[in-house]
């Protein structure tokens, strides 16, 4: 089947065997092409906007997946019963949202081996929530498509960052030394310079704002340089 390029990089961090609960899942791309390429051995989607959801169920139907395939209607891991998926799926949403999905059942996170996050903001909180609850990133990744997306990838197991900023950059992207990466830090240099200039402009005397963004434009700056 034919699917975007952000499909086969969630595909990529999903080991062959899995069974996968894709949260948010869309038009249900992810399982169904995991399942064809023998990558899913099961999958449940869940989705709390009807038009996916139908959608979803309608394309299940239409490859003749159901026998593998299950979509739900609701809301964030709720759906899901304990033990029934060893991978977790969420993307195309803010990090704010996503650590709340996760925070709400603490319990059947538990349960996952491997989280395979795709947040669209709001990374820094998102990360810091692995971190406090035990989870320790294993990868970090920069798509180029139409825009920027960034992928993170969890697993069960203690992790320790001796920098705060880390969790602006992520502690495994900051090692990396690639065109991704750099252009994620232009991007976030860009959206501070702007910042910065429109304080100036309409004179905002906030010294300590002001600080502030020049600190990490300093911080992200330095990365860019290495």
């Amino acid at each position: 089947m034919k699917t975007n390029i952000r499909v086969d990089k969630v595909l990529d961090y999903i080991p062959i065997g899995s069974k996968v609960a894709d949260i948010g899942c869309d038009h249900g791309y992810v399982l169904i092409k995991g399942v064809l390429e023998d990558i899913i051995i099961k999958g449940i989607g869940i989705e709390v906007a009807k038009g996916p959801y139908y959608q979803a169920k309608k394309n299940v139907k239409e490859y003749k997946l159901e026998d593998k395939i299950d979509i739900r209607f609701g809301n964030g891991l709720n759906p899901l019963l304990n033990d029934e998926c060893d991978i977790c799926v969420i993307g195309g949403m803010g990090g704010r949202l996503i650590t709340s999905i996760i925070n709400e059942d603490l319990d059947k996170l538990s349960l996952f081996k491997r989280l395979v996050l795709q947040p669209m903001n709001s990374e820094s909180i998102l990360r810091r929530f692995l971190l406090s609850n035990n989870w320790k990133i294993i990868d970090e990744e920069i798509l180029i498509e139409d825009r920027l997306y960034l992928y993170i990838v969890a697993e069960k197991g203690n992790m320790k960052v001796n920098d705060d900023f880390l969790f602006e950059i992520g502690p495994v992207l900051a090692k990396k030394n690639n065109i991704g990466r750099d252009q994620y830090i232009t991007e976030k240099l860009m959206k501070l310079e702007k910042i910065k200039k429109n304080l100036k402009k309409i004179k905002i005397e906030d010294k300590n704002n002001l600080k502030k963004i020049d600190f990490y434009i300093k911080k992200w700056s330095s990365y860019l340089e290495n």
